[in-house]
């Protein structure tokens, strides 16, 4: 046994020796070769041999006259002759180092095969050496010693990365595995799920202690459950080892790899175990959250492997090249106004662009066109559009673009530094135009010009000015590439104005990337937040920022919004706790503190509010019994989340004759569910009749929408749409859309989330069929069904939109004793505004019959009341309390036949 694992590991020591190093030696000099090759430019600078220095050229104009003409052929000669020259020494230099890259590849190559023989030579002499010159002697062999020792690491690493334990496992989980079999064969028992976690977790694997660590489990907890577990011999589980190794193996596969590794049986345990689910679910976390643990993991070990690997070709074109630009012309005052992007390339090397990857796509093939080659890239600020350029400028610093987009300079003009440094449009204007002929003369250069539509304004300001005059005079040149950025805003209040420039580019819009890019987006930005502020940032903290992010925060797209938020979350947990680590509590401080609402879980006190929500609303609504309870049952079911929702929070259609509590339920449930009743945004939908009041509502180029800002500026509110029935048919169809996925597009192409918002639609359209159906003593559901049908009869309102609602709620026409009520709650009010000032205001049912009989109709319902108290009660109150007749301390009620005071 022992002589044929020695024999197996000799094989292996010679396979890996004889072939698999070589072949490494032989792939990174092919690397450096390549790289010499591409930094000396040698096969450019062999094809633009006679280009002119720098395109370096006089033109003699028109017409022929002899001594302008050998002027300029004499300057143009000698600018071909000193390019020639300087190209020829460089590609003699790349030559040179060709040769030496080669030699000394072949030098190493040949070293390491023969390295055996030369370490047993080397021996020799070194023993020899000893007697004669026993120092000399002794570092040869040390040396010697050295380079053996090198050599068994590193085959010993290598061995260990391709040793295939038993189901393919690596040698880290194979030995997991080893220790679990050896465990359950002492106990004579099958390996379960629980013994496999058990070692896995004992293991330390560097893969397993960063999934538990970022994911925030409690670990010290699941090893002491499971170590009791198995000491009291409850072994058993739904699955065996095998089980969850085998589809560790299936998720192996999936990402193109035959070794499974630590991070593949805890995405198998998450997706297959219920045992580990009910600790996923104990510790507030879900399959998918290992699985994107998981890949966090693999993606940062990748790119720390790959930053070591300084000799790869990826890593040593960071160094750039040189002789590409000596066949472009010279830009010396562009060069002053821009910031040219391979410059941030090679000094912070290559930034992962996350997501956006067909809008890079589309951009280089825009790039690559003869006509019209120019990109207006279209997005909200933030939504990434500098990060579509970074990537098509990236793959172009590497040579991976097309012909005519690679190697090429990506050069950012600074507007606004530009307007800052002169004084005059005119000379702002030369400079600009001096720019553009550069850029044409270069032949190599693709502006950047961000914010586009700020250069355009016909009104000059901070960083403004119109150069659409000059910007024509080049667009429509090939050898003038522009990639210009501009939000939806900038797009159609300013540059469809100027629909000849707008001709000149292919437009190319982009969208905020999604939920789960975002996330990865987040976690590429852990390691600096994290040696800025000291403090570790557990996964759960950040999947919260997204998901918030993305309910709460309208006002500003993904990534920007999540990055933003992550910020301010450092620096709150920085400054104002003592916590080491960021926790899913301390983003939703941060953002309850910038919406000013409570978030996160339904807390206590919003569960009390939305358990006791009827009595709540009924302190302020009388009587509608059946209405405020039908509201609040939607409200609870919609808010619990036991329905899989994509809607607003919740949307309800009143029905009711004038003054019967529709407005006012409103009211009410806007103070109870969100604190205040300035949370509710109001629209009068009778200002809507026609159809070109669409604009209003939504925004336009010319104007904000007054639906669509108001809740992109505080999109968790209650959204009251007053006498929805006399808007026009098309406006109550934009709210389809609106009441079934909670989105709706502005004016200026941009998405509004309304899936935050209560909306609530009133309408007295049918009162007559409410009061007629009162009079006959019949039952609500009948009332709503004639009512429904009567709407549908006339055509007020459409079955589609109708169903759109979780409820239509039916206000009923207010009996005396519910006037009664209300007129005790508005003078309740009055009475708390005087106790305020010392006064203490008797309230008697004289009074309150009095103001019903002045305030009430079956017209306006209670509406009037409120009017009537103020011109009978509060106007002599006030009256009495200017001329000094009603003091602090006085007690007062009011007669109701004439309204006069009895003050005691």
């Amino acid at each position: 046994m022992t002589s044929f694992l020695t024999k197996n590991m000799l094989s292996q020591w010679l396979v890996w020796h004889f072939i698999g190093v070589p072949k490494n030696i032989l792939r990174i000099f092919k690397g450096f070769l390549l790289f010499n090759f591409n930094y000396f430019s040698v096969p450019f600078l062999l094809k633009t041999f006679f280009t002119p220095w720098r395109r370096y050229k006089e033109s003699y104009g028109r017409g022929f006259d002899l001594k302008r003409y050998l002027e300029a052929f004499i300057f143009n000669s000698t600018s071909r002759i000193l390019g020639a020259i300087v190209r020829t020494v460089i590609i003699l230099v790349g030559l040179i180092f060709e040769v030496f890259i080669f030699i000394t590849g072949i030098v190493a190559f040949l070293i390491w095969i023969f390295l055996p023989i030369l370490l047993i030579i080397s021996f020799y002499l070194s023993l020899r050496l000893l007697i004669i010159d026993y120092s000399s002697g002794a570092i040869i062999l040390i040396f010697n010693l050295v380079i053996i020792f090198f050599v068994i690491n590193g085959f010993s690493k290598e061995r260990k990365r391709k040793t295939k334990q038993k189901y393919n496992l690596n040698y880290e989980t194979g030995r997991v595995l080893s220790k679990a079999e050896n465990f359950a064969k002492r106990r004579k028992i099958v390996v379960s799920e629980k013994i496999l976690l058990h070692f896995l977790l004992k293991s330390k694997i560097k893969q397993v202690i960063f999934i538990f660590n970022r994911g925030y489990f409690n670990f010290k907890e699941i090893e002491k459950t499971l170590k009791r577990e198995i000491k009291e011999n409850k072994y058993e589980g739904d699955l065996s080892a095998k089980q969850i190794i085998s589809e560790a193996g299936k998720i192996a596969r999936e990402k193109g790899k035959e070794i499974i590794n630590a991070g593949d049986i805890l995405i198998s345990f998450a997706q297959n175990s219920t045992y580990f689910q009910k600790i996923l679910i104990e510790n507030d976390l879900k399959k998918e959250d290992i699985k994107n643990l998981v890949f966090w993991f693999e993606r940062l070990e990748k790119e720390i492997s790959e930053a070591k690997k300084f000799w790869e070709y990826k890593n040593l074109l960071k160094r750039g090249f040189l002789g590409r630009d000596w066949a472009s012309g010279f830009t010396i005052t562009l060069d002053q106004y821009s910031f040219d992007l391979r410059k941030e390339i090679s000094k912070n090397g290559f930034r992962l662009v996350v997501g956006h990857k067909k809008e890079i796509e589309r951009v280089e093939r825009v790039l690559e066109r003869e006509v019209l080659n120019n990109v207006l890239l279209i997005g909200d600020s933030g939504s990434g559009r500098k990060s579509v350029i970074e990537g098509v400028a990236q793959k172009a610093f590497l040579g991976q673009s097309s012909s005519s987009v690679n190697y090429k300079r990506f050069l950012k003009i600074n507007l606004s530094s530009l307007v800052s440094q002169v004084t005059s449009f005119e000379e702002t204007e030369a400079i600009l135009d001096e720019c553009f002929k550069e850029t044409v003369k270069a032949g190599n250069v693709i502006l950047i010009l961000e914010e586009f539509s700020n250069f355009l304004q016909e009104s000059s300001g901070l960083g403004k000015i119109d150069i659409s005059g000059i910007l024509s005079r080049y667009l429509h040149l090939s050898t003038f590439q522009v990639i210009a950025i501009t939000s939806f805003e900038g797009l159609h209040k300013v540059i469809e104005r100027k629909p000849g420039i707008l001709s000149l580019f292919e437009k190319v819009e982009i969208s905020e990337i999604s939920s789960e890019q975002t996330l990865q987006f987040l976690e590429n930005y852990v390691g600096s937040f994290e040696e800025k502020y000291k403090k570790f940032i557990t996964y759960p903290a950040l999947r919260e920022i997204v998901r918030l992010s993305s309910l709460y925060i309208q006002d500003a797209p993904f990534p920007e919004k999540a990055i933003n938020v992550l910020d301010e979350v450092m620096v709150y947990v920085s400054h104002s706790t003592t916590s080491s680590l960021v926790l899913p509590e301390h983003v939703n401080h941060i953002i309850s503190e910038k919406i000013e609402i409570p978030i996160g879980k339904i807390e206590f006190k919003e569960k009390e509010v939305l358990l006791n929500l009827e009595s709540l609303i009924h302190k302020r609504i009388i009587n509608q019994d059946e209405a405020v309870k039908e509201t609040a049952s939607a409200l609870r079911r919609a808010r619990a989340g036991v329905q899989t929702r994509t809607k607003p929070i919740g949307t309800f259609l009143f029905l009711g004759p004038t003054g019967v509590g529709k407005t006012e339920t409103s009211k009410a449930l806007t103070e109870i569910y969100f604190g205040k009743e300035e949370k509710m945004i109001r629209i009068d939908m009778s200002e809507f009749q026609s159809i070109n009041d669409i604009p209003r509502l939504i925004g336009s180029a010319q104007q904000d929408g007054l639906l669509t800002t108001a809740v992109r500026e505080d999109p968790f509110s209650l959204i009251l749409l007053d006498e929805i029935e006399k808007a026009h048919p098309n406006i109550l169809n934009l709210f389809l859309q609106v009441l079934d996925e909670g989105m709706l597009t502005d004016g200026l192409g941009r998405k509004v989330n309304f899936k935050q918002a209560i909306i609530i639609a009133t309408s007295n359209a049918g009162a007559e069929v409410i009061r007629q159906d009162i009079r006959e003593n019949k039952k609500l559901d009948i009332i709503k069904t004639e009512l429904l049908d009567y709407l549908f009869r006339q055509a007020i309102f459409r079955p589609e939109f109708i169903n759109r609602f979780d409820a239509v709620v039916v206000f009923k026409p207010l009996t005396k004793k519910s006037l009664l009520d209300i007129s005790q709650l508005m003078l309740k009010k009055l009475s708390k505004n005087l106790l305020d000032k010392g006064i203490e205001f008797e309230i008697t049912e004289d009074l309150k019959e009095k103001i019903v009989e002045l305030g009430y109709s079956p017209i306006f319902g209670a509406r009037e009341m409120k009017r009537a108290i103020q011109n009978n009660v509060e106007n002599v109150l006030a009256n009495a309390i200017l001329s000094d007749k009603l003091k602090k301390g006085d007690k007062v009620k009011v007669e109701p036949q004439n309204f006069e005071l009895i003050i005691s």
